[in-house]
């Protein structure tokens, strides 16, 4: 998803204006441990700087063809480290969160998904330096960073869009206070998805549901907001910003190329996190129906695209294409399930009946639920789209 014209500069092999590239020399980049590179703790709206700063300047004038297994395996393992803190730290302590705690967190996960994704895309870019003065094909490591590119700058938009808010780490770096160091249990996302099998009934049951529509905005754990203490204006979030949720073109938003096993994460970063810390009883109605067009784009994608599309295909580009089909699934079913929760959310707050909504979310989160375990189950294989 591209909601603008990055800033980034991917550090491609051609891309440095010295004469004679230089060799990185073993101090240039050094592993660090995940507490001292994290970029959490503080206000958000930077992130894209900062990550720059731990994965790409150490490589400024650098030949990145001559960069050491050495050296690039100490990207990849600081890589997979801010992964770990988003699965392991981030998600289970933004679930048990709340109000400006939950926002803070979020805003937090945000900046470190950019420095995680900074770090794959700079360990992709030597790859690629490496293949392209090997001679080797190269078409699959830059369709993988064109992959990337696109997660990176969706999540530099979100960090922008809540530039000046607070942001908070797990690790209680130099930014936080004391009483923001303490990590939260161990829990992957694949947990989290486990967790969403249960029930939508009994997901909606949080330890600070206090009103009802706070009970609909956590109605599910593949599409829990954090809801504040206190509602905040319609439409807004805990700062007082407007939410803007515009309708995109399918293409610009769909989740099916790359690889399988993320579609909750990536399906959530289009229709659930962009209303993080707000009450979902004050959404206005043309936002509902901005998330209802998108659903139904990613539903006739799956109908008239991806259908005909795999029947007329066989061997690998059929399973990749089925695998795509999944994760659009996910996608667009949890664009349904959002938008049942601000429906849900609106009805208590004006103490309608919610009986036929809820049943009807019950049922979305079953299919939800099914189709996020298939794509977990086909975790690392290929998939592709039809945008």
């Amino acid at each position: 998803m591209v909601y603008f014209a990055s800033k980034f500069i991917v550090v491609a092999l051609a891309g440095f204006a010295a004469a004679a590239p230089l060799r990185l020399t073993r101090r240039a980049f050094q592993e660090q441990d995940y507490a001292d590179f994290q970029i959490s703790d503080g206000t958000a709206g930077n992130a894209q700087a900062e990550a720059n700063a731990v994965f790409v300047d150490p490589f400024d004038g650098v030949d990145l063809a001559t960069v050491d297994d050495a050296t690039l395996k100490a990207v990849q393992t600081m890589r997979e480290a801010a992964e770990s803190a988003e699965t392991d730290q981030f998600n289970p302590q933004i679930d048990a969160a709340f109000g400006d705690e939950a926002t803070a967190l979020q805003n937090g996960k945000i900046k470190n998904k950019v420095l995680k994704l900074t770090g794959e895309i700079q360990a992709l870019n030597i790859q690629l330096a490496q293949a392209q003065a090997s001679g080797d094909d190269t078409s699959s490591i830059q369709s993988k960073i064109s992959e990337e590119q696109t997660k990176l700058n969706n999540n530099i938009s979100l960090d922008q869009k809540a530039s000046g808010q607070p942001s908070k780490g797990v690790t209680g770096g130099s930014a936080a206070s004391s009483s923001d160091s303490s990590a939260a249990a161990s829990a992957s996302d694949s947990a989290s998805a486990a967790a969403s099998t249960t029930s939508a009934a009994s997901a909606t049951k949080t330890k600070a549901a206090n009103t009802k529509s706070a009970k609909a905005s956590k109605a599910t754990s593949s599409a829990a907001v954090a809801t504040p203490s206190a509602p905040v204006d319609a439409a807004t979030g805990t700062d007082g910003s407007s939410i803007s949720f515009p309708v995109q073109d399918y293409a610009a938003f769909q989740i099916s190329d790359g690889t399988a096993g993320s579609a909750q994460e990536h399906a959530n970063a289009v229709f659930v996190d962009p209303f993080a810390g707000v009450d979902l009883a004050t959404v206005d109605d043309s936002i509902v129906e901005n998330i209802n067009t998108m659903r139904e784009a990613a539903e006739s994608a799956e109908t008239d695209q991806f259908n005909p599309a795999i029947d007329a295909a066989s061997g690998a580009d059929a399973d990749a294409l089925q695998n795509g089909k999944i994760a659009n699934k996910v996608l667009k079913l949890t664009g349904e399930v959002q938008a049942l929760n601000i429906k849900i959310a609106k009805a208590q707050a004006a103490g309608s009946d919610t009986s036929d909504l809820e049943s009807s979310l019950a049922d979305e989160q079953k299919k939800l639920t099914t189709n996020i375990a298939t794509d977990q189950k086909h975790a690392g294989e290929a998939q592709k789209g039809v945008a």
